[in-house]
């Protein structure tokens, strides 16, 4: 797992509120740390002090309790003045600011009241610095004005640091989203966006990224789509021109009078014929070519038999088939074949693959047309005895007006797109047609359409309209 995989990934709102809570929490545990081990924190001692005396309010005037509170607080460097109803009690030390060699000494004092009566108050004197810790702290007005210095600064850090997660993780990659956008504006598609840690941000940069390379795919696709329109021009040109020059010669033959003998007359005529035969189909298959290429002519499925329709085909082909000698067989099961598809676009696609079984079969060969019912769908096949197909030409069968080399060329008429047709009829079916060669030779073609969603055998089921109590009485009468 990569360490982009194993960071976590968060909505903006979340890591705004995280943002939140981190600037007010970290500023407070740096400053309590920091006022703890370096400055020396609030004076401990000063709250003791004022405690014990506290407790022994009612007892300022014993000596015992007044000597045990003098030892133990003088300990921690502190003295104190008792004063009850304006009348001082007690005094642990002649002077508390008295320094060496009777100079005065700077000392914190705390003046404290107790509540009650009589009113008394204490004195409390400490030395400077002495804090929880134990440690010195500087005088102890220093120390609490370090506190709010402390937390500025710890809050400036705290904020320097969101501001440079915020900008590595929300502005820096939404920058390079908005120069990726300049530079897909200026045609350069290849762009890298920097990976971030918010779910809108990664979320955005993610589709940025899709629709770049959608759009290069796009552009490809563009591409290839402009050179195989070339092509597909240049092919077009060469199959009109060729009949077309066959067809004024012989016209041409015709008007100077070429044609002495009625054979030849005969004949003249006969070519002609067959070369506006031949523009009429290729027109044809031009133009169905083109409905289902660039009109997106879809198709009107409903449930039909294929080996019914194969049949009709067989049939309608068996003429043609008879006068070049060749033996056309069909094999179907006993039950339907039922698939869901378009009967006139399907019988456009079978005729092509028949008349080009027929076309490429020589005299005294055959084709054998076959359709059987699987789970997956119905599956056809048309093989016929003819040269086959090359190998090398197998990829590109289907490409629109390809032709190989062999013998499987323009001298045998058509336009290169009959079975570019049939097999785009059923891919629209959500079917295939696939070519290759059988094992005894011959070219055989395979096809495959899926199955109706509901069996046609089954009745549909009758549609009761509700009649009112009214509309009854009024059938009844």
């Amino acid at each position: 797992m990569s360490a982009s995989k194993r960071r976590p990934i968060l909505p903006l709102r979340r890591w705004l509120a995280l943002a939140l809570a981190t600037t007010f929490f970290v500023p407070v545990v740096i400053t309590g740390i920091v006022v703890y081990h370096v400055l020396g924190g609030p004076l401990e001692p000063l709250s003791t002090a004022t405690e014990q005396i506290g407790r022994g309010t009612t007892r300022w005037h014993d000596p015992a309790w007044q000597d045990a509170t003098r030892s133990d607080l003088a300990a921690m460097g502190i003295d104190f003045v008792l004063v009850e109803d304006g009348r001082e009690v007690y005094r642990s030390t002649p002077d508390p600011l008295a320094g060496d060699g009777g100079q005065v000494r700077e000392r914190w004092v705390e003046r404290v009241a107790y509540p009650g009566t009589p009113r008394r108050v204490a004195y409390i004197y400490s030395d400077s610095g002495v804090g929880w810790n134990g440690q010195d702290g500087g005088p102890p007005e220093a120390r609490f004005l370090a506190v709010p210095i402390v937390g500025l600064i710890s809050l400036l850090l705290t904020l320097a640091g969101i501001g440079w997660f915020l900008g590595r993780t929300v502005v820096r990659p939404l920058a390079a989203t908005s120069q990726a956008a300049r530079q897909v504006a200026a045609g350069d598609l290849d762009v890298r966006l920097p990976s971030s840690r918010v779910r809108e941000v990664a979320e955005v940069n993610a589709a940025f990224e899709s629709m770049s390379a959608e759009l290069r795919a796009s552009l490809r696709q563009q591409a290839e789509f402009e050179h195989e329109r070339r092509l597909f021009i240049g092919a077009v040109v060469h199959d009109l021109r060729t009949p077309l020059f066959a067809l004024r010669g012989y016209l041409e033959g015709l008007e100077k009078g070429l044609d002495d003998t009625p054979e030849k007359r005969a004949r003249y005529i006969a070519v002609a014929q067959e070369k506006a035969a031949t523009l009429e189909r290729l027109i044809g298959d031009l133009f169905d070519f083109t409905r289902l290429e660039y009109l997106e002519q879809t198709p009107n499925p409903e449930p039909l038999d294929l080996g019914a329709l194969l049949d009709r085909l067989v049939e309608g082909f068996r003429p043609q088939a008879d006068t070049k000698g060749v033996q056309l067989t069909l094999t179907i099961p006993p039950e339907p074949c039922w698939v869901q598809g378009d009967t006139h676009l399907l019988t456009r696609a079978l005729s092509n693959l028949l008349d080009n079984a027929l076309r490429y079969t020589p005299s005294g060969g055959q084709v054998r047309v076959a359709c059987r019912t699987e789970p997956s769908g119905v599956i056809f096949t048309i093989a016929d005895t003819g040269p086959g197909i090359p190998a090398h030409d197998l990829p590109n069968l289907f490409a629109p007006l390809y032709r190989g080399e062999t013998s499987r060329n323009r001298r045998t008429g058509g336009a290169g797109l009959g079975l570019t047709i049939a097999r785009r009829i059923l891919l629209a079916h959500g079917g295939d047609l696939s070519a290759g060669n059988g094992q005894a030779g011959g070219a055989v073609f395979t096809g495959r359409l899926p199955h109706p969603a509901r069996d046609p055998r089954q009745p549909t089921a009758p549609v009761t309209l509700a009649t009112s109590p009214g509309d009854s009485a009024a059938t009844d009468g």
